[in-house]
């Protein structure tokens, strides 16, 4: 097997560093509500009537993994190949994230701690309930959300 010579090792090296910028770039522009609220504009005003209009998309949608990222880099892919409908998809929103989310912010070991009765009442209804959202309104009010005009664009 031949040696690679300096010079492809320098463009090798060139074409990694240019492919880990992009990445990182593209990574925090992905990351922002303003992102997001391209696609999801009623959910948006929907979410700033809400209880947590400082949140962030990100920090309930997601736990900012790679794996994350490339979910919705997948159904950043099918919106715009006009496989998915944004204002209407039926791809997974990642309940199993949104709780973890959820319970991150409002079960801290210092709620916990100073509200005895709160601890012991969510634990068992933790038991029955698949989410937090089955007994809470996600944060997006509802009334608003449901008012939504599917753009004619697009093909249900």
């Amino acid at each position: 097997m031949n040696k690679l010579s300096q010079k492809t090792w320098i463009i090798l090296g060139v074409a990694a560093l240019v492919i880990v910028i992009a990445s990182s770039v593209m990574a925090r522009k992905t990351s922002s509500d303003s992102f997001c609220i391209s696609c999801h504009a009623y959910e948006k005003v929907s979410w700033d009537h809400s209880d947590h209009p400082d949140v962030g998309c990100i920090s309930c949608h997601t736990k900012g993994t790679i794996t994350d990222k490339t979910k919705g880099l997948r159904k950043v892919y099918l919106t715009l190949s006009g496989q998915v409908n944004p204002h209407n998809d039926k791809l997974p929103s990642y309940k199993e994230a949104i709780t973890d989310n959820c319970v991150g912010c409002h079960m801290t070991e210092e709620i916990l701690e100073s509200r005895p009765v709160f601890k012991e009442r969510h634990e068992e209804y933790r038991k029955y309930a698949v989410g937090c959202v089955e007994c809470h309104e996600p944060g997006h009010v509802k009334k608003m959300r449901e008012q939504r005009n599917v753009p004619t664009r697009w093909s249900l």
